[in-house]
């Protein structure tokens, strides 16, 4: 599993917005230097206050907008659905791209598979699978044929297929998911997308890991 983080944006407006209700604008100290935001001490105090008041008073961690490439099992997207408020998506399409070439075991995720006989499976499965491809692919194939053929390959697709898809999600929903999956038995969630979070800027405010 890879998860990448392409861009980190809305910082200013958020902090400067998160001083809206008091109007306290004239505390606004924070900066951007390098194109680096930079939090002013009593910026800082304020936004860690508000987080600590619960999600109705840290609004502002809803405008920090995260977009990250992240390429993971079809097993593990499908838990991640589960989140469908304060994210979206564009993903690589299975149903255009799955027929172009002959799959490998790096298109798969076998990092659970600790046993030479279920490795040994999923080969086997790969190999049914690149039948299938090279009779969908074969010249002149009348398109009920191939469509028959594709529907039979998304049949038979494991949910260990990755797929890379952009995610656009916003430093809220991204503390929900740390809260509710850091302890995942999936190392896909405990390990990888737990430490690419902890990776972000400030990510005390989504782990609650503040210094003393």
């Amino acid at each position: 599993m890879r998860l990448e983080t392409l861009q980190v944006t809305g910082w200013e407006p958020a902090i400067e917005g998160m001083r809206a209700p008091l109007k306290s604008y004239d505390k606004y100290d924070s900066m951007t230097k390098n194109n680096k935001f930079i939090f002013g001490k009593k910026d800082y105090d304020l936004a860690k206050r508000l987080w600590q008041g619960g999600s109705e008073h840290r609004k502002w961690m809803r405008q920090i907008q995260v977009w990250a490439k992240i390429s993971a099992p079809l097993f593990w997207w499908s838990e991640y659905d589960t989140y469908r408020i304060g994210t979206s998506a564009n993903s690589e399409s299975t149903m255009h791209t799955i027929g172009k070439r002959p799959l490998t075991l790096a298109d798969f995720d076998s990092r659970l598979l600790n046993k030479e006989h279920t490795t040994n499976a999923l080969q086997h499965l790969i190999d049914v699978l690149n039948q299938l491809i090279r009779g969908y692919n074969t010249p002149n194939l009348a398109q009920y044929v191939k469509n028959d053929m594709l529907v039979q390959i998304k049949g038979l697709l494991p949910t260990s297929f990755i797929q890379t898809r952009y995610v656009n999600l916003n430093y809220e929903t991204i503390a929900t998911m740390y809260r509710q999956r850091k302890n995942h038995k999936l190392p896909h969630w405990s390990e990888d997308f737990i430490g690419w979070a902890k990776s972000l800027p400030y990510s005390e405010f989504i782990t609650g890991e503040f210094e003393e």
